[in-house]
């Protein structure tokens, strides 16, 4: 992945968050250095500290911002498919290593939704590599009565949380399971020292947020979860409006067929058995993977990056499926079927990442050449209001006075100043709420002067006294 990058000349930077990330990396970097830490920004309520400090703490030895984020995101991207594996060949004893070769790579590595976790500021990708690392720590524990694993599986639970919250929902069965185990074994001195762990793990956070008015149950995320939203189409929320067409409990089974992971994933369950999920860590990952859909469906928002990790997880549990599909296959068919069919799975991703990644160039490339047209026609001392494209603004054009029109309502705009918008694009998301009532607001008020036709209905203006 890192090569794709470096290839492509993807910054990995795209839409509001991933900006948000390099914001708060920014700041944690000099947080380290010993400057004061003031949360001042969206991204210091509503985002966990553990992929932007990573990126502080990796931009130590990397003098780039950008480099040091985008290498948490390979790093992490590699560390999940090696926990992966070990998680196939702990849950799946006695498989063949070319059988789980192809299935890691087609199934997981090649999956659109993986492909962009890894090369993308985001969380995504650091937030699996550690579940999966809690997962297999904890299934050691488990199977082995180790106690030490369970160190470990504390540790990596808490920073997997500490990296996305909705995490939690995932591994808190898992957590309760071997709290319950190591207790009926009276292992108390290793509970202890998973409590330790797991509070070492918490502790940037918490000395990261403790200055913060929110906690992680005021996510705007969590104002609105029902059990409702399962049956609910659109939500108006601080996202604004979005009809996403179906509804959430529909949703909450793309993983099984998507092209974001793989189209023809339900597949796998013709070949399942019941004596796959003899084991009981089996059923208990069956029940995480429950826990945490059902937590994403009650969510008011419907982003399917957010199912990386259940994909991940269904993956854990079909692969005796494409196992016996995989051994049957050579053994019955003549080769060339099979290495037919294997290409017709490698074209299928290709061509679904052709279509997932897409849309994430086309943003990158529309940020960078707004920002340098930007440049171009803003004098120093400019004041611009914007909104969407404005965080990425703050990165490309740093010395800008900037005014966000979603955070308030403006009522005495700066005669001269400019505003960026798009309101074809803004107005059915954002009707009724502070982006568009600002807008509004300057039309009303003020003579726009048209300064220049940004892409893709984009358009800079120069607001004037209407006298």
């Amino acid at each position: 992945m890192a090569a794709f990058s470096l290839l492509s000349g993807f910054n990995g930077l795209y839409g509001q968050d991933a900006h948000e990330y390099l914001r708060l990396s920014r700041t944690y970097y000099e947080y380290l250095l010993g400057a004061p830490y003031v949360p001042t920004g969206f991204g210091d309520s509503e985002f966990a500290v553990g992929y932007p400090l990573a990126g502080a703490l990796l931009r130590l030895l990397i003098p780039d911002d950008i480099l040091a984020l985008q290498a948490v995101s390979w790093l992490s991207a590699g560390f999940a498919f090696y926990f992966f594996d070990r998680l196939l060949q702990r849950l799946a004893t006695g498989t063949h290593l070319q059988s789980r070769l192809v299935y890691s790579t087609i199934f997981f590595a090649m999956a659109p939704y993986f492909v962009r976790a890894g090369c993308t500021l985001m969380s995504d990708a650091l937030g699996l590599a550690l579940t999966l690392a809690a997962l297999l720590f904890s299934i050691r524990c488990l199977e082995r009565h180790r106690g030490r694993d369970i160190v470990w599986a504390a540790l990596f639970m808490a920073l997997a949380v500490t990296t996305r919250y909705s995490l939690g929902a995932l591994l808190l069965p898992l957590a309760i399971v071997l709290l319950v185990t190591m207790a009926r074994r009276r292992r108390v001195k290793w509970l202890v020292a998973a409590g330790a762990a797991g509070l070492l793990g918490l502790a940037p956070h918490i000395l990261l947020k403790m200055n913060v008015s929110r906690s992680a149950f005021s996510h705007s995320m969590m104002q609105d979860w029902s059990l409702w939203n399962l049956f609910k189409t659109t939500f108006t929320n601080a996202n604004g409006t979005v009809d996403y067409g179906w509804p959430n409990g529909l949703y909450i089974f793309f993983p099984l067929a998507h092209p974001g992971f793989f189209l023809l994933l339900g597949l796998l369950f013709i070949g399942l058995k019941r004596t796959d999920f003899l084991l009981p860590v089996k059923r208990l990952l069956l029940i995480c993977l429950s826990a945490h859909l059902l937590f994403l469906g009650g969510v008011p928002h419907q982003n399917l990056r957010f199912l990386l990790p259940d994909y991940t997880v269904l993956l854990l549990l079909l692969f005796p499926a494409f196992d016996r599909f995989f051994a049957y296959g050579f053994y019955f068919l003549k080769k060339r079927w099979m290495y037919l069919a294997l290409g017709l799975f490698v074209g299928i991703q290709l061509f679904a990442n052709i279509l997932i990644l897409r849309p994430i160039f086309q943003r990158n490339r529309l940020e960078r050449k707004v920002a340098a047209e930007l440049r171009q026609v803003l004098p120093p001392d400019a004041v611009l209001y914007a909104f969407d494209l404005d965080v990425s603004l703050k990165t490309y054009l740093p010395g800008l006075t900037m005014y966000n029109l979603w955070e308030r309502r403006y009522v005495d705009f700066q005669a001269g100043s400019f505003i960026l918008f798009n309101e074809p694009r803004l107005r059915p998301q954002w009707q009724g709420q502070n982006p568009i009532l600002n807008w509004d607001f300057v039309r009303e008020h003020y003579r726009l002067q048209e300064i220049r036709t940004l892409p893709e209905g984009w358009t800079l203006y120069r607001m004037m006294n209407d006298e």
